[in-house]
């Protein structure tokens, strides 16, 4: 893969991932919270902060965000940055004006970037084994066409972890060498420490090198110590023990403790139409391009029988850990949100069919595109209560004309003509890198 095309992939992705921010909810409160707290006020304690956000932890008196911590991590630089270019330009990080720039900040600087990176190691993984068009097409149904897109403009887990993850594959999945699998286990390491469900996809990618080379599980396994070191280290700093974790210790969730396996029962299988098809929460529901992982697990299980149970065993642990969560849907969400750590996976069989049936796989991949770019420009968050968030929520913002505020808005320029220059930098990019020559 060229410089320039690596370049030029990540600027098609991450200018969207940036381009919008969806920081206002529970889930990015608790971090933002926690990254007031660490930066203005040197503690974990979100005790000044607690009242924004629902996803804390009450230990021995003191408010704690509940959520994994390597997403707040990796956030920590970007958030920094902004917090001392505030104190320099007079403004107040804690005003309501600092507040959301520094959210926008730090978004796009941790999520945002990881997403990206993952963009163009995925790109990387499959033009080897599929093309350039292959792949261009597939990582764009995978980072702008499924929850990626949505979830990279907001200070959730789930694009970083998908990130993470396509890296961890890449170096999987490329050619062999130690480095790739050092690499490997640091991306699925943190993967875990952003979003613990991150440990079933990531332990198939430890029982592929253990069949395919031992030594090369060996430097996986290494390669994940810095990031269960943070995973202890956090949960003493919290709990006063590296095994015990803060979730179990919020109040407003009962249902989530020790003694009920934090809400997690035997998987309920009669779920997987709403899983998978459904208006409400269905995978390929709103992202219609991973319908070409269906062909694609044929394709691929021909061609390369050891990657192929890799992928599909990795997307499955996921997919049978949803349907035995008691808050599958996710609350307030767009699409099937806790099945993020699988999409990479999934995202990678889909890139087989793609392959085998192109006009197809490029046409579903176009509508997912639009799909996503509509829920990121309005909102990411529809009622849990909406049975059909499409037509309740979207397409009645879409008739109203509401949007949410953008980088193009925000410099004057009006909703369609903000797109519309979004739309170009991502088609003049992908262009580029189809045309750019290989050699």
């Amino acid at each position: 893969m060229k410089a320039t095309s690596a370049v030029l992939l990540f600027v098609s992705l991450f200018v969207p991932f940036a381009f919008f921010n969806h920081s206002d909810g529970w889930n990015q409160g608790a971090r933002l919270a926690e990254l007031h707290a660490i930066v203005l006020r040197g503690t974990l304690r979100i005790d000044a902060y607690h009242e924004i956000t629902g996803e804390k932890a009450l230990i021995d008196g003191h408010y704690y965000s509940e959520r994994a911590r390597a997403t707040v991590l990796a956030a920590l630089p970007a958030f920094g940055l902004a917090v001392l270019a505030q104190k320099a330009m007079g403004v107040d990080p804690d005003s309501p004006q600092g507040w959301r720039a520094s959210q926008w900040i730090a978004t796009a600087g941790s999520v945002g970037v990881l997403a990206a990176l993952g963009g163009v190691a995925f790109f990387a993984l499959i033009e080897a084994r599929l093309g350039v068009r292959t792949g261009l097409v597939s990582t764009y149904a995978l980072f702008l066409g499924s929850l990626t897109f949505p979830y990279a403009a907001a200070l959730f887990a789930h694009a970083g972890t998908i990130g993470l993850l396509a890296i961890a594959l890449w170096g999987t999945l490329g050619p062999p060498s130690a480095r790739r699998d050092y690499l490997a286990g640091i991306a699925a390491g943190f993967a875990v420490a952003s979003e613990y469900p991150a440990v079933l996809p990531c332990a198939a990618i430890g029982l592929y090198f253990m069949a395919v080379d031992v030594r090369r599980m060996r430097r996986f396994v290494l390669g994940t110590v810095p990031a269960a070191a943070l995973i202890l280290l956090n949960n003493y700093l919290i709990t006063g023990s590296p095994l015990q974790v803060g979730y179990g210790s919020n109040p407003q969730f009962p249902e989530l403790n020790n003694s009920n396996l934090m809400g997690f029962r035997a998987p309920d299988l009669a779920l997987t139409p709403a899983l998978l098809w459904s208006e409400y929460r269905g995978l390929f529901y709103w992202s219609p391009a991973l319908v070409m992982a269906l062909p694609g697990a044929v394709w691929l299980a021909r061609r390369d029988h050891a990657a192929a149970a890799l992928a599909i065993g990795g997307f499955l642990l996921v997919f049978l850990q949803v349907a035995a969560f008691y808050s599958w849907h996710g609350g307030n969400a767009v699409g099937l949100r806790y099945i993020s750590p699988g999409l990479p996976f999934l995202g990678f069989i889909a890139a087989y069919g793609i392959w085998r049936f192109p006009t197809i796989g490029t046409l579903l991949t176009v509508a997912s595109v639009l799909l996503m770019g509509m829920v990121t420009a309005i909102a990411i968050d529809p009622p849990a209560d909406a049975p059909t968030p499409l037509r309740l929520f979207y397409l009645v913002r879409v008739r109203d004309s509401r949007f949410a505020d953008n980088l193009g808005t925000l410099s004057g320029l009006s909703v369609p003509a903000s797109l519309a220059v979004l739309g170009s930098v991502v088609i003049a990019s992908a262009a580029v890198v189809v045309l750019t020559p290989r050699g």
